[in-house]
Formats: structure tokens, C-alpha cells, sequence
């Protein structure tokens, strides 16, 4: 592969805004028939040209071992399938096999493609392994002969209590202190690096983890440590010959306390310089949206070096007929992660499809302002307490820096108080004008608003009746079928002396008083701060409408 002479090694940035990408479920690989032609996997890139998004992070392999390009060092999906037993996942193989057997590399015309419009390629893969065996998973395509044919280097029952109860963390992961699970996925990462005009890597350190027993993470530290001294080397070699930046980032969660359960020594990792980025990325297990994690754990980690910290965003929210946040709560969460400091924000889904895919005229203006700090002051937004979709397990009981998830039920006479992140500056807007309305909603689950007696306060102060509306969602007939659980949305209207402070703010929630004649659970699942900015004072952009 010839290189890129158009590619400036002295003066290419970090990544700013990004996006990731798993090449399958937003893509042609599941959604287009084989077979398909170079113009048709390359959609994956051209949907971002001109967005504002600078990098994107591709996921070119699965989480049992398998690759989706012609490796030369992994095995491709598909090649160890003797009989297919999932269509689409049958469709994806023959459209990488088909491409490769007519002279064509998939993540080589991906690299070319990015290189070409401008945007970084960060070639990213599972550190650890989801093992598996024949019998269950062989008709699919998704595990390597490499993880059949070795179950002795999985990790195995374990006698500790958070194994018990890990969401993330089965017997079939695979247990990194075996050389030659280390060797194995250091040659995918090094493949990424010197074979392909890649930008860097990213190393996903979140799924599978821990990468040992959990009784084993001091043992694991210094060997995982080292590992990543080994690929720096590889990158730093890759970067001569090719003359183009590698870079190393890995994926992890923002919490400190998480890093040393794990076994992960990012201060190790900062200070010489073996990753250039840490992306955190609140959750060790599929989660849904959070906008208010803690990040100084990171932004401490890597002040006064010259590692960055970013922050990668989930939009899973699971309510009712929305399951993806909206452009408001995205720039909500891009705000709060820019005010702790994040040298950078990105999507963080596999697959980010709030409309299905191919993306409507609403992503693209979602994704159009996100690396613009001063442009997002004056965004609409939706602030959000994270609650988990209606059936979803909440978090790992073993993780120490998980969300507390809504929903929290209410008893009475017992205050609930939920913490927000707001960065707004509210009152300063307010006195240009520039604010068109500011209201907290709260939806609870089984209530009758006249039947019951209930107290909302911001920051101490308690909103009154005369601020408040109600939308009674007890049932509704739609063609989804009755959207539950549901009771009433309570909508307050909030006047500038109770707007929220810019920072950490209070919401407190309480059933004074509570309906003697019913049983069920009041639950309260959404709490919502809405922020609506005017265009400038008095202006309106459809101030008649008839």
C-alpha cells in the first residue's frame, strides 16, 4: 500500500470530536446484499465528511477473535464456518470474503478513504476475548480457532464474590496472564499500526474486564503495563517508516478506584508516555446514557503531561418510543464533559442510529456543533439524571465508580436527592435575554397526582404549585401498545431566581403525603432539566402562527 504524501506528521492533532463505529450494524456489511463494491463499504466514512467529526475510531474485529479485513495475523469471520446459522451474520462474512477474494482490503480502502477526506482512522479491537465453543457459536462466525481450541486460558470459576455477580465478567473471558493470549492480541494491535496507514489504535479495556481473576489484578498490572510498553515501540517504529503519527488510546472507565480493580496503572501509562489519550466511557457493561459522571480522576491523571483525556458518550435511553437521547441531551453531556476540562467528545455507541441509518438531517445536526465549546453555551439542552431502560439490570455492585441509576421509589415522607451537572450560566444568559425557558420534569411511574401529596425542591427551594403542569400518562393507547410503566409527568416552569446554579445542583424529591388505597410502587424514573435558549431577547422565530 502505497502512503498518503498529502498527510502532515509534523502538525496533525489529536482527535477533537469522534465517532465511534463497530463496521456492521450502521453499515453495509449487515444492511447491503453481496456483493458489495468498494463505494458501498466506504459509506462508513462518508457519512462524516463535513460533520465536524475528526476522527473515527473502527472497530475492524469481534469480541471472539474474528476480523473483518484481510489479516494476516487473525482469522476473518466466517473462515472457520462450516454451516451458518444466523442470515445476517452469514451476509457480513460474505461480503468481507467476497471483497478480499476480488483483490480488495476492507480496512485498507477504510484507511485510504479517511486519509483522503481528512479524518483520522483509529483502528480499534477488544483487548480481551468472549470465549465460546463450537458446538453453540460455531455456526456464527464471531469466534476464533485460536478461542475453541484453548478454553484453558479462560479465566474459570472463581471464588470471589464479585465474580458472582459480574455483569461482564463470565467464566469464558479470557485470562490475559497467559503469554499467549497476550501474543495473539498484540499481533492484531501490531498488524494496525505498521501494515495499515492507520492514525493509531484504540484498545477497548472496558468489555471482558477484568483481565484476569479478580484475585489476580496486582499480578496484572505490571505484565499488562509492559505489554503496552511493547506496542509503543511497535507504534514508534510504524511512525518512521510510514511518517505518519500512531497513536495509542484506551478506552476505560473514568473512576480511579475502577483503574485499581482492574489492574489498569494509568499512571504508569501517563507518565511515559505509553498512551497519547484515555477515553472514558462511563459503564464496564452495556449502560445506558450518563451525563454527569466524575471526570477529575482523569483530568488529574493527565495534567501538566501531555497525555489528553476524552470523554465517549452512550445515547442508550430506552423510554417508551425514544431509545436514543436527543441532540439536546447530547449537547447537555458534551457541555458537562468540556467544563471538567475533556480535551475532546465523542459518540460512543457501537452504532449510533437515534433515526435508524442512514442518519437524518437530526444527526447531522447533533454532530455539527459538538467540538464547539462556546457554541454549545447557547445550545438548547436537556439535562438528565441517567436512568435505566424499563427492564435493564443496573449497575455492577462490584464496580466502585458506577452510576447510581434511577428509578428510586418513593416513600413517603422520604426525601429522595439526586445530584446535576449543569454547565450553563444561566443567570448570565438571563440577563442578556437570551433565555426562553428553563423546566424541570419528573416522570413517576403508578402515581395519581391529586391523590397524593408531593414536594420538589432545586438547590433547598421548593417549587410551587403555581409553576406546575401535569400531563397524565397513566395509559395510552398507541400503536406501540401501552408505553409503561407510566403514572404522570410533572412539569414545573422554573422563574430565574430558582434556575439552576452552573455546576453541582440538588434535586430533591418527596411524597409528603401518599394514597393510602393503593399498593403499587411510585417510581420515580425520569428527572429532566430543560433549557431553552432564544435566537436574541424578543425574538422568536414563528412568533404568529395561524
Amino acid at each position: 500500500m502505497s502512503s498518503d504524501n498529502s498527510y502532515n506528521y509534523n502538525t496533525q492533532n489529536e482527535p477533537f470530536t469522534f465517532m465511534f463505529d463497530d463496521a456492521r450494524h450502521a453499515a453495509s456489511l449487515y444492511a447491503m446484499e453481496p456483493p458489495l463494491e468498494p463505494d458501498d463499504l466506504l459509506l462508513n466514512v462518508d457519512q462524516l465528511v463535513d460533520t465536524g467529526i475528526d476522527a473515527l475510531f473502527y472497530w475492524a474485529g469481534l469480541e471472539g477473535g474474528t476480523v473483518l479485513y484481510d489479516s494476516k495475523v487473525a482469522q476473518r469471520w466466517g473462515d472457520n464456518v462450516t454451516k451458518w446459522t444466523h442470515n445476517v451474520w452469514y451476509r457480513a462474512s460474505r461480503n468481507i470474503l467476497d471483497m478480499i477474494d476480488r483483490g480488495y482490503d476492507p480496512l485498507e480502502l477504510i484507511c485510504q478513504r479517511c486519509n483522503d477526506k481528512g479524518i483520522l482512522l483509529i483502528a480499534s479491537n477488544w483487548v480481551n476475548f468472549d470465549g465460546g465453543d463450537r458446538e453453540t457459536s460455531g455456526g456464527l462466525g464471531r469466534k476464533s480457532d485460536f478461542v475453541y481450541d484453548n478454553p484453558e486460558f479462560q479465566v474459570g470459576e472463581e471464588h470471589d464474590p464479585r465474580a458472582e455477580s459480574s455483569g461482564m465478567a463470565p467464566t469464558w473471558r479470557f485470562n490475559f496472564l497467559h503469554e499467549a493470549v497476550r501474543r495473539e492480541r498484540f499481533l492484531v494491535f501490531e498488524e494496525f499500526l505498521s501494515k495499515y496507514q492507520t492514525d493509531g489504535i484504540m484498545l477497548d479495556m472496558i468489555n471482558f474486564a477484568p483481565f484476569s481473576k479478580f484475585n489476580e489484578v496486582d499480578i496484572l498490572a505490571p505484565i499488562l503495563t509492559q505489554w503496552l510498553r511493547d506496542l509503543r515501540k511497535v507504534a514508534l517504529e510504524a511512525e518512521s517508516k510510514q511518517t505518519r503519527r500512531k497513536r495509542i488510546y484506551v478506552t476505560i472507565p473514568p473512576s480511579q478506584k475502577d483503574w485499581d480493580m482492574l489492574g489498569y496503572d494509568v499512571s504508569t501509562w501517563v507518565s511515559e508516555k505509553l498512551v497519547d489519550g484515555i477515553i472514558c466511557q462511563p459503564g464496564l457493561k452495556f449502560s445506558p446514557m450518563d451525563q454527569h459522571f466524575d471526570l477529575s480522576d482523569a483530568s488529574n491523571v493527565v495534567n501538566q503531561t501531555e497525555c489528553k483525556f476524552f470523554v465517549a458518550f452512550r445515547s442508550l435511553i430506552g423510554r417508551g418510543e425514544q431509545r436514543s437521547a436527543t441532540p439536546e441531551m447530547t449537547w447537555a453531556a458534551a457541555a458537562n464533559a468540556y467544563s471538567q476540562g475533556a480535551h475532546g467528545f465523542g459518540i460512543g455507541d457501537a452504532a449510533w442510529i437515534p433515526n435508524g441509518w442512514p442518519w437524518t438531517k437530526d444527526e447531522y445536526t447533533t454532530l455539527r456543533i459538538l467540538g464547539h465549546p462556546d457554541m454549545l453555551d447557547t445550545a438548547n439542552k436537556n439535562y438528565r439524571i441517567s436512568s435505566l431502560p424499563y427492564g435493564e439490570s443496573g449497575p455492577l455492585p462490584w464496580a466502585p465508580g458506577e452510576t447510581d441509576y434511577l428509578p428510586k421509589t418513593l416513600v413517603e415522607k422520604k426525601p429522595i436527592s439526586l445530584s446535576m451537572h449543569i454547565s450553563d450560566n444561566l443567570k448570565h444568559w438571563h440577563q442578556l435575554g437570551r433565555i426562553e425557558s428553563v423546566t424541570i420534569e419528573l416522570r413517576i411511574t403508578s402515581i395519581e397526582a391529586s391523590l397524593n401529596d408531593l414536594r420538589v425542591e432545586i438547590n433547598g427551594h421548593t417549587l410551587s404549585d403555581s409553576m406546575l403542569k401535569l400531563s397524565d400518562m397513566t395509559y395510552r393507547l398507541l400503536d406501540i401498545g401501552n408505553p409503561g410503566p407510566y403514572g404522570y409527568i410533572y412539569e414545573y416552569t422554573l422563574t430565574p431566581e430558582f434556575f439552576p446554579e452552573q455546576g453541582s445542583n440538588t434535586i430533591t424529591v418527596t411524597l409528603d403525603e401518599r394514597d393510602k388505597n393503593i399498593e403499587a410502587d411510585f417510581d420515580l424514573y425520569d428527572v429532566d432539566c430543560k433549557i431553552k435558549y432564544n435566537l436574541h431577547k424578543h425574538f422568536k422565530n414563528k412568533p404568529i402562527n395561524f
